[in-house]
């Protein structure tokens, strides 16, 4: 590869433009370049500001000198909107320096692996530890569901679970599942690939698939189990060489689980399933989502996730209206649970107004109404209340107002 990267410099300014989606919705930030995080041969990741908001992102650099090593279509997005899933805002190819540039959530937290080797979890007692360890477990399953559950027919699926592609708050207020490098995208949505790059990681990829092009969800399951011993333990279940080198052949070591001392039987049962080969193995992510919670409910340990919206259907509607620039809206308001939502679809939860479904959504908890900013040009105006939509509240989008005329209970 005769020709040097062009990698990025620190304070180097630089417009990324997102390469347009059938939303058609352009996104242009200039960017400066505040910090480099990794480089690998082909691989940087560098910290970015926007040079008018001060807003941080993650800048990921895939460099591509033979072009025909890139299969880039223009759908390479994961735009799923989960609390639990670092959110991806798109992906810029840049021909005239070879190179694909995507735009990533910026979050502070640390990854499981940092966490545990350094502040490890909070909590004074093992009680208080173990409730954490609960509620990350629980939001990190709920992220795998988020993504699993996007595309029915043709799932996605990770590819390269581990503890240093979850990051999480010592308390796990924050638990985000990152790094869609792998991905294999629903048909319609292929991510930039690599050909010649190995999937996975050893010690938490399930063998039998190692370095094979086949993508099923039980793969991530598999993964998801070893993921969980380690927030359990605070150790990787397949350790050393001699270990690795056995996890490899993948005979039945690879598939049973090591005692996790001073963890209930009915915990330990669920994560060796989670690992046990194919044929034993939990058939969905929904399922184990469905044990963790009845293990948790019988303990009286099951963690409350404020961010994660489900409520019975059946309570009473409320009246809830709002005017985009001239145009009056009144959707009918039942109580929605959060789903991750897509661009330009049924699945929106303010199914009125193409525009509001694009640049923020409305959903209900109970007898509050709240809001979900998606596009990073939409603000908030007018506010009165932290937490909730109120009468009166404007958010503005791209010189149009958005204004809340009513919410009757």
């Amino acid at each position: 590869a005769g020709k040097m990267n062009c990698y990025f410099e620190e304070g180097e300014v630089f417009t990324w433009i997102r390469d347009r989606e059938r939303s058609g919705e352009n996104m242009v930030v200039s960017l400066k370049m505040l910090k480099e995080c990794h480089r690998t041969g082909s691989k940087q990741a560098m910290i970015a500001e926007d040079i008018r908001t001060g807003k941080k992102y993650f800048v990921k650099v895939l460099f591509c000198n033979d072009l025909e090593q890139v299969y880039v279509e223009k759908e390479s997005k994961v735009q799923l909107y989960s609390p639990y899933i670092i959110r991806i805002y798109g992906g810029m190819l840049d021909e005239k320096n070879k190179r694909f540039i995507t735009l990533v959530e910026y979050i502070e937290e640390s990854d499981l692996s940092e966490l545990m080797r350094g502040r490890g979890i909070a909590g004074d007692t093992w009680n208080e530890k173990m409730k954490v360890r609960n509620r990350i477990a629980m939001k990190f399953l709920l992220g795998i569901d988020h993504y699993m559950s996007m595309y029915r027919q043709d799932p996605i699926v990770h590819r390269d679970l581990k503890p240093e592609n979850v990051l999480a708050s010592p308390d796990g207020s924050v638990v985000k599942i990152i790094d869609f490098d792998w991905v294999h995208l629903h048909a319609s949505n292929v991510t930039v690939m690599l050909r010649r790059e190995q999937k996975g990681t050893p010690g938490y990829a399930d063998p039998r698939y190692w370095n094979s092009y086949i993508c099923r969800p039980e793969m991530d399951i598999y993964s998801a189990g070893l993921v969980l011993y380690f927030i359990y333990t605070g150790k990787h279940h397949f350790y050393g060489n001699d270990e690795i080198k056995n996890y490899m052949i993948g005979d039945d070591y690879a598939y049973q689980l090591k005692e996790m001392p001073g963890i209930d039987d009915r915990l330990s049962r669920i994560i060796a399933k989670m690992i046990a080969r194919e044929e034993e193995r939990y058939g969905s992510i929904k399922e184990v989502i469905q044990d963790m919670k009845e293990y948790l409910m019988s303990v009286r340990k099951l963690p409350e996730l404020p961010e994660f919206l489900e409520q019975p259907q059946e309570q009473k509607t409320i009246r809830f209206s709002y005017r985009i620039g001239d145009v009056k809206y009144s959707p009918y308001m039942k109580n929605y649970r959060f789903i991750p939502i897509e661009f330009g679809t049924k699945q929106e939860r303010s199914q009125n107004g193409r525009m509001s479904g694009h640049i923020l959504s409305f959903y209900r908890m109970d007898d509050k109404v709240k809001a979900l900013i998606l596009h990073e040009d939409c603000h908030i105006i007018r506010k009165q209340k932290e937490k909730e939509v109120c009468e009166g509240d404007i958010f503005t989008y791209a010189g149009t107002n958005i204004e809340i005329l009513q919410i009757k209970r």
